[in-house]
C-alpha cells in the first residue's frame, strides 16, 4: 500500500519535473554568462555584486507576498503563471539591453515576480504523502539539477553565436514553460482537498511565525548557507577568469557554462542516488556538518594557487557541500511546517535567501574589485566553518523531533 501511494504521489509529480527543468534550464543559461555580459556593457567587479543585489532585494520584498498568495487567494498555478511571465518579460530585456541600466531593469522585472522555486517546492510539498516528501522535493531539486546540467552546456555552446543568443534561448525556454504550466499542471481546486492534505487550524500570521521555533533555527542555517553560497556564485566567474587559464586564454563564459553543467550534473547524483543512502546511515544534523566542512575545504583550496587539476577537486568538494546542505536543510525545513503553510515558509525562505544575498555579492564583489582573491576564499572557508559548528547545536537528531 505504501509503495502505491509513493507511486501515484511521484506521477502526480510529472509535470512539476518537466516544468520546473524547463525553467530551470532558462536560468541555467543566464547563470556563467551573466558576469561577462554584465563587464561587456561596463560593469565593474562591484556593480556585478550590486546586480546581483538588486534582484535579491526584489525577491526580499516579494517572497513572502508570492508565498502566501500561493496558499490563500490564487493557488499554486496561477501564481507559478505570473512568476514564469515575469522571468520571460525580464529575459526580452536583457537580451535587447544596450547599457546597464536596461540590464538593472531586467533584473528587477524578475526579482519582483519570482517564486518560481518556492512555489514550485510548495506544490510538490503540498501534492506528496508525509513519508514521501523528502522524495517529492528531492524529485524537484533533481529537475533544478537538471536544468542547471543543461542550461550552461548550452549556453556555452550558444555564446559562439553571439553573447545575446543564450539570452534569447533562454527567453524562449521561459516561454515553453509558461505554456507547459497551462498544458500540464491541473488547475487548482481550493473547494477540495488535496489526497495528501493534512491541515492546521487558521492562526493569526503572527502566531504561525512566532511557534515555529525549530523552523526558525533552520532558517537561520539556511542563511548562514546562502550567505557563502551568494559569496562564492556571485564572483567566482570573474575569479577564475583571473587565476586561472584554459588553452592559453582566462576561464571566460564557455569555461564557466562548463562548470556550471558539472554542478549540474553532481546535483543530480546526489538527488538521484547519494542523498537517500545517507539519510540510511547518518543523520541530518550529521550530514549537514558534513556538507559544511566539504564546502570550507574546497573555498580553502581556492586560496591556495592556480592549478587547474587541484581546481577540479576543490570545486566538486564545495558542490557537492552545497547540494547536501540545501537539498537536507530544505526537506527539513518542510516537514517543519504544515502542509497549509507551506506556501509561506517556502516564501519565507526564499526572502532570506534574498537578504542574504543583498549583502554577499557586494561584500565579494569589492573584495574582488581590490584583487583579494585568498581573502575572498578564506572568509568562505570561515562561514563554512561556523556553519558546520551551528548545525551541530541547532538541529535536532532523532531522539529529539
Amino acid at each position: 500500500m505504501r509503495e502505491e501511494i509513493a507511486g501515484e504521489s511521484a506521477l502526480a509529480l510529472v509535470p512539476t519535473f518537466v516544468v520546473v527543468a524547463v525553467d530551470a534550464t532558462g536560468m541555467g543559461i543566464i547563470l556563467p554568462l551573466l558576469p561577462f555580459y554584465s563587464q561587456r556593457l561596463g560593469a565593474t567587479p562591484f556593480q556585478l555584486g550590486a546586480l546581483i543585489s538588486v534582484y535579491a532585494v526584489c525577491q526580499l520584498v516579494a517572497g513572502p507576498v508570492v508565498g502566501m498568495l500561493s496558499d490563500r487567494r490564487y493557488g499554486r498555478r496561477k501564481v507559478l503563471l505570473v512568476s514564469q511571465i515575469g522571468t520571460f518579460i525580464g529575459f526580452v530585456l536583457l537580451a535587447v539591453a544596450g547599457n546597464l541600466t536596461m540590464v538593472f531593469l531586467a533584473r528587477i522585472i524578475d526579482g519582483l515576480t519570482s517564486g518560481n522555486i518556492s512555489v514550485a517546492h510548495a506544490y510538490a510539498a503540498e501534492h506528496s504523502a508525509p513519508a514521501t516528501r523528502k522524495q517529492a522535493l528531492g524529485m524537484t531539486s533533481g529537475a533544478i539539477g537538471t536544468g542547471l546540467l543543461l542550461g550552461p552546456a548550452l549556453s556555452s555552446f550558444l555564446v559562439h553565436y553571439g553573447q545575446t543568443a543564450p539570452v534569447w534561448a533562454a527567453a524562449a525556454l521561459s516561454l515553453i514553460s509558461i505554456f507547459a504550466t497551462i498544458a500540464l499542471l491541473p488547475p487548482d481546486h481550493p473547494a477540495s482537498e488535496p489526497l495528501y492534505q493534512h491541515r492546521v487550524p487558521e492562526p493569526t500570521l503572527t502566531r504561525s511565525l512566532l511557534g515555529m521555533r525549530y523552523a526558525w533555527r533552520l532558517l537561520g542555517l539556511l542563511i548562514v548557507f546562502f550567505f557563502v553560497n551568494s559569496m562564492f556564485l556571485s564572483q567566482i566567474g570573474l575569479f577564475l577568469s583571473a587565476r586561472f587559464s584554459w588553452d592559453g586564454h582566462p576561464f571566460g563564459a564557455r569555461e564557466l557554462g562548463w562548470m556550471f553543467a558539472y554542478a549540474g550534473f553532481i546535483n543530480m547524483m546526489v538527488q538521484g542516488l547519494l542523498i537517500a543512502r545517507a539519510n540510511l546511515i547518518a543523520s541530518d544534523r550529521a550530514i549537514v556538518m558534513a556538507a559544511f566542512a566539504c564546502m570550507g575545504l574546497g573555498f580553502a583550496g581556492l586560496a591556495a594557487g592556480n592549478n587547474v587539476s587541484l581546481l577540479a577537486i576543490y570545486l566538486t568538494l564545495i558542490i557537492v557541500g552545497t547540494m547536501f546542505a540545501r537539498s537536507t536543510l530544505t526537506a527539513e525545513l518542510s516537514r517543519s511546517t504544515a502542509v497549509n503553510r507551506q506556501g509561506m515558509i517556502m516564501g519565507l525562505n526564499q526572502s532570506l535567501m534574498s537578504g542574504a544575498n543583498i549583502s554577499a555579492p557586494l561584500l565579494s564583489g569589492a573584495l574582488i574589485g581590490h584583487r583579494l582573491f585568498a581573502t575572498w576564499a578564506l572568509a568562505m572557508a570561515a562561514i563554512a566553518a561556523i556553519g558546520a559548528a551551528l548545525a551541530g547545536q541547532l538541529l535536532d537528531t532523532p531522539r529529539t523531533r
